[in-house]
């Protein structure tokens, strides 16, 4: 099944941003009583079986179907994009997101497309233009802003700081995922049960990473003690899904029908969708110095886009 009709990169690319943004309140509540691994486990695993199930409706095979097309070096991006941008960079995320909220981290995840932008001209030759670099300097500069007099913030100072770096380390490892497999994506333009089976084939190695770790752990049976209470099973699967399903599959989608730099400034729209949301269902408070922080930071990855 190909997707031809006009602006599809655009419009999966903005969907993405809404699932993600979703995915991101669901985590944050679900994060309050499971550790990142387990978590970050959990939903990539559901990822991983809900792919593939789609892959089953839809008729096309799942182990390795499609080796004639893939060579050695699209298997070893698609492998450590997995790895680096589901394995290690969700985690990190996960705990990042537990520390600062879906506030801040909103703020944080403007980071994104300056890092695209960034991986993009390192691994795939675009280029920089001086406009970019004003819109990456907007970004840091508003995180700076927001992050100097936050109010109503239960962490100090020095563990909130921690937290945004946290984020930001995370969002870079995941910018990097998605450029490193960009190329592989740009041959199956539209292509929806191939660009399927990339995403789940990149969430299983993204898999390995949590549960290699969850083995090599001595307190197991607690980090599963909080699978026990049923009033977490509704956010971490709606999280779940969200993330991994339904925000990687339109990610994945809309980044192999344009470019990556129109694809990260759509999938930025996010940082919009999450401090609504978090408003709404996190009843976090939506400061004036916040919005003028997020206004600033918005401009600077438009800036990044135009540029």
């Amino acid at each position: 099944m190909n997707i031809t009709f006009p602006f599809a990169g655009e419009i999966f690319s903005l969907c993405s941003a809404i699932f993600w943004a979703l995915a991101v309140i669901f985590l944050k509540q679900a994060g309050e009583k499971i550790h990142p691994i387990a978590l970050n486990l959990f939903k990539n695993v559901l990822g991983v079986f809900l792919i593939s199930l789609t892959l089953v409706i839809i008729g096309d095979p799942i182990i390795f179907p499609y080796k004639e097309v893939f060579s050695n070096e699209d298997y070893f991006r698609m492998i450590i994009s997995g790895v680096i941008g589901m394995g290690i960079a969700d985690i990190i995320f996960l705990h990042s997101l537990n520390i600062i909220g879906a506030g801040i981290s909103a703020l944080v995840d403007t980071v994104y497309s300056p890092f695209v932008i960034f991986f993009a001209y390192i691994l795939l030759g675009e280029h920089l233009a001086p406009l970019q670099f004003l819109g990456a300097g907007c970004i840091i500069g508003a995180i700076i802003f927001a992050s100097l007099k936050l109010q109503n913030i239960q962490i100090t100072r020095k563990r909130l700081k921690y937290g945004i770096l946290l984020g930001i380390f995370a969002i870079s490892m995941m910018a990097f995922g998605i450029v490193l497999v960009k190329p592989v994506l740009t041959k199956f333009q539209g292509d929806v049960s191939k660009l399927l089976w990339i995403a789940g084939f990149r969430l299983v190695p993204g898999s390995l990473v949590p549960l290699i770790i969850f083995l090599f752990l001595n307190n197991k049976y607690n980090l599963l003690k909080a699978f026990k209470d049923r009033k977490i099973w509704f956010p971490l699967i709606g999280g779940s899904v969200f993330a991994t399903y339904l925000g990687i599959s339109f990610w994945i989608i809309g980044m192999s029908l344009t470019n990556a730099s129109t694809a990260s400034i759509l999938n930025q729209t996010a940082t919009i969708f999450i401090l609504i949301f978090a408003r709404i269902f996190l009843k976090e408070p939506l400061t004036q110095r916040r919005v003028i922080a997020i206004l600033i930071a918005m401009t600077g990855a438009y800036l990044v886009f135009i540029g």
